[in-house]
C-alpha cells in the first residue's frame, strides 16, 4: 500500500492509493508464511495510561501502537498508507483535509465485538484532544486546526473544532492554516479514534485497566497484570480477527512483559524469554545465536554555549572547524556517529529520509578556512576569561572523545579548556540553571519529522526572542507542499546554527533495535521506540 499526492483537475488534491488484493486471514500457525506466531516483548515499566489523547511515557505508546489504527499509518518501508481512511482529498490552499472511511474496521474490546469504526469516532477523539477538563498534552501539536488556537486561548468552546463527520464513512478536518506534517501526526497515538459510548462506560477508568480499554487495530488485550511489589506482570494481546479479514494480521498473540529493570530487555532476550528488545547501548555479543542488529541514528550529541556568556560568532565557529571529524571516527564508540549536520541520519521529510536527499557534508558551512585573525582573537578570549573555561560532560564513555577535541583545540588554536565529569544529578541541575561554560549536550525528540527536530533544537538553544528569523522559516515550510522546498528550509536552518557557531554538533546517538534472524518484518519507529506488529512473521 502506498500513498502519494496527485494533482487533480479543479481545486483539490487527491491522496491516491495503490492496494494490493487483501489477504485473508489463516490458521494460528501457518509456518509457510511465517503467521501464526506469539511475539514477546519487555517494556520498561508498566504502561501509565492507554488512552491515546492521553498518553506520553513509551510503554503505553508501545500498546497503543498495537491497539489502535488510526486513518493513516506508517508501512514497513517507512511509507505512508491508509489505515482506517481509504481515500483522502486535499483542497489546493490546503486548508481542507476529506477522508472516507473503510466501513470494515471494527472496534474489539475483552468482551467482544463492540461495533464499526466511525467519522464519529475520530471527531469525538480530536475535540477530546481540545476539551479542558481533559488537559491533553498534545494541543498544540494539532494548533493548526481550525479554531484550535481560540479555544486553546479560552476565547472559544473545544465543541467548535473545524473536524466533521458528514456521516459514518465520511470526515471533513479545517485548517486554519497549511501545515505539511498533517498526515504524519495522524499517524501518532492522539490521532487515534475514540469510541464515545465505551469511553463514557468506562466511568472515568479510561485506559487503566483492562476493563476500560477498547482496540481498533490488530490487536485487542486480553490481560493486563501488575503489582508493584510482584513478579508476574505482563500483558497479553491477542489478534482481532474481524480487523484482520481487511488488512492481514499474521502474529496470533503478543506477550509484553513489564520490568522496571532496565537491563531486564536485554537479560530477558538473552535467556529466550523474548524475541526482540531496544537498547541505547552498543550491541554486546548476545548468548541467542541467529540475532540480527539494526541501528539507527535517533538523536545529535555536540557543544552548546552558556546563553549569558558573550562569546564572538567566529570563535564559535573556529572552533566547529577545528574538530578532526575523521580523526575521531577511528576513536567513535560504537553507539556513536560522528555528525557533519545537526539532523540525526534515520529523521523524515514527509516518507523520504532526509539525508540521503541532503547530506551534511555538501553544507557551505564546511567551505569555511579560520584565519589567523580569529585564532589570535579566540586565544585571547580564553587567555583572559575571567571564569572556569570547561566543558561539562556526564561522567559516561561519551566523556572519552571529548578529550580529543580539547586536544585538538590546543593544537590548533592555542586554547585550552578543561574537560569537567558531572554525575547525572549534578549534570541536570547545573544545566537547568544554566551554571555552564560550555557543555556536551544531546538533544533528542520522540517525533521522525525533521521539522519537529530542528523546532526543538531551535527551541533549546534560543530564547523565546531570539533567531525569531529561524523560527518563522521553519513554522513557514510547514505551508510548503513542495518537499524539496521544505528540505531546502531545513537544510538552511542547519547551516545557519553551524556558521554562528551555537552549537557544534559532534555525534549522533545510534539505538539498536536486535532481533531473531526467524523474525520479519518488524516495523520499527527507533524515535519513539514503537513497534508496529501487525505484518511480523517468523519463520520457524
Amino acid at each position: 500500500m502506498k500513498i502519494f499526492l496527485k494533482l487533480k483537475k479543479g481545486a483539490a488534491l487527491v491522496l491516491a492509493l495503490f492496494l494490493a488484493v487483501p489477504l485473508v486471514s489463516c490458521g494460528d500457525n501457518d509456518e509457510d508464511d511465517g503467521s501464526g506466531y506469539s511475539f514477546r516483548y519487555t517494556l520498561y515499566g508498566n504502561p501509565k495510561n492507554l488512552d491515546p489523547q492521553l498518553a506520553e511515557d513509551r510503554s503505553s505508546l508501545m500498546i497503543i501502537q498495537n491497539m489502535f489504527t488510526g486513518l493513516v499509518t506508517f508501512g514497513q518501508n517507512g511509507k505512508l498508507e491508509y489505515g482506517v481512511a481509504k481515500s483522502c482529498e486535499v483542497s489546493e490552499d490546503g486548508l481542507r483535509y476529506s477522508f472516507v472511511l473503510r466501513d470494515d474496521c471494527h472496534w474489539r474490546s475483552e468482551e467482544g465485538p463492540e461495533g464499526v469504526v466511525t467519522a464519529h469516532d475520530f471527531v469525538y477523539a480530536f475535540k477530546r484532544i481540545f476539551d479542558p477538563v481533559m488537559q491533553s498534552p498534545y494541543r498544540e501539536k494539532f494548533s493548526f486546526l481550525q479554531n484550535a488556537r481560540a479555544i486553546i486561548d479560552g476565547n472559544m468552546d473545544y465543541s467548535e473544532l473545524g473536524v466533521y463527520a458528514v456521516n459514518n464513512t465520511e470526515l471533513v478536518f479545517y485548517l486554519d492554516r497549511p501545515n505539511s506534517e498533517f498526515l504524519y501526526l495522524l499517524t501518532t497515538a492522539p490521532a487515534m479514534p475514540c469510541n464515545k459510548r465505551f469511553f463514557e462506560g468506562t466511568k472515568a477508568r479510561y485506559g487503566l485497566d483492562e476493563e476500560s480499554v477498547i482496540s481498533n487495530g490488530a490487536f485487542y488485550m486480553t490481560q493486563w497484570s501488575y503489582d508493584p511489589y510482584g513478579s508476574d506482570n505482563l500483558i497479553y494481546m491477542k489478534r482481532n480477527y474481524e480487523n484482520s479479514t481487511a488488512d492481514r494480521v499474521y502474529p496470533y498473540m503478543l506477550t509484553f512483559y513489564i520490568d522496571r529493570d532496565s537491563s531486564a530487555p536485554a537479560e530477558n532476550y538473552d535467556a529466550s524469554v523474548t524475541d526482540l528488545y531496544v537498547s541505547r547501548a552498543a550491541q554486546k555479543k548476545s548468548f541467542v545465536t541467529a540475532t540480527d542488529v539494526k541501528s539507527y541514528e535517533t538523536s545529535s550529541l555536540g557543544i552548546i554555549f552558556n546563553p549569558d556568556v558573550q562569546i564572538n560568532g567566529d570563535i564559535k565557529k573556529a572552533l566547529s572547524l577545528t574538530v578532526d571529524r575523521k580523526a575521531i571516527e577511528k576513536i567513535c564508540p560504537d553507539d556513536l556517529k560522528v555528525a557533519y549536520g545537526i539532523v540525526p541520519g534515520s529523521m523524515y521529510v514527509a516518507d523520504s529520509v532526509y539525508r540521503e536527499q541532503y547530506p551534511a557534508i555538501s553544507f557551505d558551512f564546511y567551505k569555511n578556512e579560520i584565519t589567523d585573525e580569529t585564532k589570535e582573537m579566540a586565544k585571547e578570549f580564553f587567555d583572559t576569561y575571567p571564569g572556569e573555561a570547561e566543558i561539562l560532560v556526564r561522567n559516561t564513555s561519551d566523556a572519552g572523545v571529548v578529550s580529543k577535541i580539547i586536544g585538538d583545540w590546543q593544537d590548533k588554536l592555542g586554547v585550552y579548556i578543561e574537560l569537567k565529569y558531572a554525575d547525572d544529578d549534578e549534570y541536570y541541575t547545573r544545566m537547568e540553571n544554566d551554571d555552564y561554560f560550555m557543555a556536551f549536550a544531546e538533544i533528542d525528540t520522540s517525533d521522525k519529522s525533521v521539522y519537529y527536530y530542528l523546532k526543538n533544537v531551535v527551541d533549546t538553544l534560543y530564547g523565546p526572542d531570539e533567531r525569531t528569523d529561524l523560527k518563522s522559516a521553519l513554522d513557514e515550510a510547514l505551508t510548503y507542499s513542495s518537499f524539496t522546498d521544505r528540505c531546502d528550509v531545513f537544510s538552511r536552518t542547519e547551516n545557519e546554527i553551524m556558521l554562528s557557531g551555537d552549537y557544534i554538533p559532534l555525534f549522533y546517538r545510534k539505538l539498536f533495535l536486535t532481533y531473531r534472524k526467524n523474525a520479519k518484518d518488524l516495523n520499527f519507529n527507533p524515535f519513539s521506540e514503537q513497534i508496529n506488529f501487525r505484518k511480523a512473521k517468523y519463520y520457524k
